[in-house]
């Protein structure tokens, strides 16, 4: 099991330089890919950014997704969730549906046709991206990168108190 004191710079890091820490590499990857993709969706010129992008993925996946569900699984706080929702929702990507779940309104959130059809077109357009990648990067180090950022996840998410 990790340990936290192996995802922050320790006392025994100092003696290394702070760009080979893992807090470092991992903060700067994420950061890059986020730079990527802006770029990316930018250049696509769909008329949806990254993060709605990833936002209409999120609904597609999880069926009857409310907006709060949404907030938590992209990391975002409610308020933020809520305008990107009634953006996605103006473009006639997603339909948002108040419902009532244990006496409590709630926005649940569905993919369109129109919605579907976008992320459709993107993925199509994703694939050359993705395979100069595996070109790269072999299969196996993906998968084991992909597990090993899991699992660093976890014990993140066990010590962070998210307030979404």
């Amino acid at each position: 099991m990790l340990q936290m004191q192996h995802v922050i710079k320790t006392t025994k890091d100092l003696e290394m330089k702070y760009e080979d820490s893992l807090f470092y590499l991992i903060n700067s990857c994420s950061k890059y890919f986020n730079m990527l993709f802006e770029q990316y969706f930018k250049n696509l010129n769909m008329g949806i950014s990254a993060t709605e992008h990833l936002a209409l993925m999120m609904i597609i996946d999880n069926k009857e997704c409310s907006q709060r569900d949404l907030a938590r699984i992209i990391l975002k706080d409610r308020a933020n969730t809520g305008k990107l929702a009634n953006s996605l929702s103006e473009k006639g990507l997603i339909k948002i549906n108040l419902k009532t779940k244990n006496n409590r309104p709630v926005k649940v959130l569905s993919i369109t046709k129109k919605g579907l059809n976008l992320c459709e077109k993107i993925m199509n357009t994703v694939e050359p991206v993705v395979d100069k990648l595996h070109q790269e990067i072999s299969d196996e180090v993906i998968e084991n990168t992909k597990s090993t950022i899991k699992n660093f996840r976890k014990v993140v998410e066990k010590i962070v108190k998210v307030n979404i």
